[in-house]
């Protein structure tokens, strides 16, 4: 009987657990100038974020991927209009590096909101001369 009781105590708290206490899932959708940006020339990329197809105020988190790891961050972001849009410099520290010529990544955007289920987009690409 104790050993029933127990149990019972320890599903229900499993069940109140945080992460089934989620609320909706916010949509990330990525979209930018091309898949292949060009080495030298301005690239520019947007991230839009919803949940229940309306724009959600929260942080996005942009990093750049190879191979399923994360190898460079573009920047962590607060928005309040649900959109975020970046324009990449032909030059400078912030341009694409000669080193990254025909390098195939992945732009992913990582969504989050208290009170949401964290959403994920990304947009794959190879810079090109």
């Amino acid at each position: 009987m104790r050993r029933g009781l127990v149990l019972l105590v320890l599903l229900a708290a499993i069940g109140a657990s945080p992460a089934a206490a989620a609320g909706p899932k916010l949509r990330v959708v990525v979209i930018a100038q091309s898949h292949h940006p060009v080495l030298h020339r301005t690239w520019w990329y947007k991230v839009t974020v919803t949940a229940n197809g309306k724009p959600v105020a929260c942080k996005i988190h942009v990093q750049v991927f190879f191979n399923g790891f994360s190898v460079g961050e573009v920047g962590t972001h607060v928005v309040t209009s649900g959109v975020w849009r970046e324009t990449i410099p032909a030059k400078g520290v912030d341009a694409f590096p000669p080193a990254s010529v025909g390098q195939h990544v992945v732009w992913h955007a990582t969504a989050t909101k208290k009170g949401y289920a964290t959403g994920v987009g990304v947009w794959p690409i190879s810079v090109v001369k």
